[in-house]
């Protein structure tokens, strides 16, 4: 299907952009529990969903005789992990306006091009990305052969990317910008009125507590509906130089990105062409987190330049993608989905304690079933992104013991891999019937 790129000066005035924009705020809110709270003096979120159309006649209205502007930002911290970060809250019917152009900025966007970004985009997620490198593994392994060379992947991202974003009227950001609020446009330019609303959104006046006001040269207003499209848009020409190199594999996910090829000299050259541009762009590579790997499945370093240190899985995005070309969830995120098993057979195993070990296993393996049962309104949170997305049997394999092994553990009363010694995986598996994760996926 091919897009087609939409008149943003056009869209602005009419109505129906605003109508879906509203419903939408409105439901996020809802999922929250925050359906009835106040946008404005005595109007609610509820308020504005079912008032929707008169609310967005006037918003075109407002546009179209000039009359609409921004309202300053109140800027507030969000403290997590120990991270102190600001943050910005727009006005609702800034906010409204706001959603509605990021929608019709990124239509366009993906019209313009953005070639290897996999962030913020209809369609579009890390998981996709890890799948397209695990394919880009596999075609090299095909070419070469399993005993050919390794595949180099350079992994890097930027330093402070949403904070140090120059934002002032001279950033090389407004050009790319520019050019994708222009596509779709009779004129083959955006009229100024539509532009400069679009840059008021993009660049707020930001309020502090003691009401002082200031404008900022670099940084994005974090909070505010447009953040994300900058954040594809800023290093566009990267994106392009990168991409142009016959046979390299890039995936960028906002700050993130990822190169990779079989021959090491086209690495370097792609890193030569990002230090050549990341300056005029405004952005700066956070040297500190770069990974240099030569990825093969014997995981050795490469001889000819150490930087490139030797694995047989690249972690990236919360996924990992091994040597053969497989894709799992990352280790962390395996752990959480364990935990969250573990948890249950903890909570459940004290009502057993009258039983004998094999009699609180049948119980447990009963409840585990119910927990790996994705149509179960009681299956565990992940279970479905698990079977959709891993393609490594090793991995589910690990798991399916992992599993076992807390179910031997709380049946027996045995830590360790002991409890096994009573209830084996294979008593477990076929004389009681746990579900394999292995076969739920080959299944599918």
């Amino acid at each position: 299907m091919v897009l087609e790129p939409v008149d943003i000066d056009q869209c602005l005035v009419d109505p129906a952009t605003y109508e879906s924009t509203i419903l939408r705020i409105y439901a996020k809110r809802n999922e929250r529990g925050m359906g009835f709270h106040d946008v404005a003096d005595g109007v609610t979120y509820f308020d504005a969903a079912t008032d929707r159309k008169a609310l967005s006649r006037a918003i075109a209205a407002s546009i179209a005789e000039g009359s609409y502007e921004p309202q300053p930002v109140d800027l507030w911290f969000l403290e997590t992990n120990g991270k102190r970060r600001a943050a910005h809250m727009p006005g609702f019917v800034d906010h409204i306006v706001g959603s509605a152009l990021f929608k019709l900025l990124s239509h366009n966007a993906r019209c313009y091009g953005l070639p290897g970004v996999y962030s913020y985009l209809p369609g579009v997620t890390n998981v996709g990305a890890m799948r397209a490198f695990a394919a880009f593994i596999r075609d090299h392994r095909e070419r070469v052969g399993p005993r050919g060379g390794p595949v180099y992947v350079l992994q890097s991202d930027f330093e402070k990317y949403g904070d140090n974003l120059p934002v002032g009227p001279d950033a090389a950001l407004w050009k790319t910008l520019r050019e994708v609020a222009s596509l779709g446009n009779g004129r083959g330019e955006i009229s100024g009125g539509a532009w400069n609303l679009i840059t008021a959104l993009i660049r707020p006046v930001v309020r502090e507590e003691d009401g002082t006001e200031f404008t900022r040269l670099n940084g994005v207003a974090m909070g505010t509906p447009l953040v994300p499209v900058l954040g594809n848009l800023a290093v566009v020409p990267m994106d392009r130089a990168i991409t142009d190199t016959d046979g390299v594999f890039y995936a960028r996910y906002n700050d993130d990105f990822m190169v990779a090829h079989g021959d090491l000299a086209v690495i370097h050259e792609a890193d030569a062409r990002i230090d050549g541009l990341v300056a005029e762009l405004g952005v700066k590579r956070k040297l500190s987190k770069e990974l240099r790997t030569a990825l093969s499945v014997h995981g050795r370093p490469c001889e000819v330049d150490p930087a490139y240190r030797g694995r047989d899985r690249i972690d990236c995005l919360g996924m990992s993608v091994t040597a053969v070309g497989t894709v799992t969830l990352g280790p962390h995120r395996l752990r959480r989905f364990v935990a969250r098993i573990a948890a249950r057979i903890d909570a459940a195993a004290p009502t057993l304690s009258g039983m004998t070990a094999r009699e609180r296993a049948g119980h447990l393996v009963a409840a585990t079933n119910v927990m790996l049962d994705v149509s179960s309104p009681f299956a565990v949170a992940g279970l479905s992104a698990l079977l959709d997305t891993v393609t490594d049997r090793g991995s589910l394999k690990d798991l399916d013991y992992r599993i076992a092994r807390k179910i031997a553990q709380a049946a027996t009363g045995t830590p360790g891999v002991r409890g096994f010694r009573q209830l084996s995986p294979e008593v477990l598996y076929r004389e009681m019937g746990l579900v394999s994760l292995v076969a739920l996926r080959n299944s599918r």
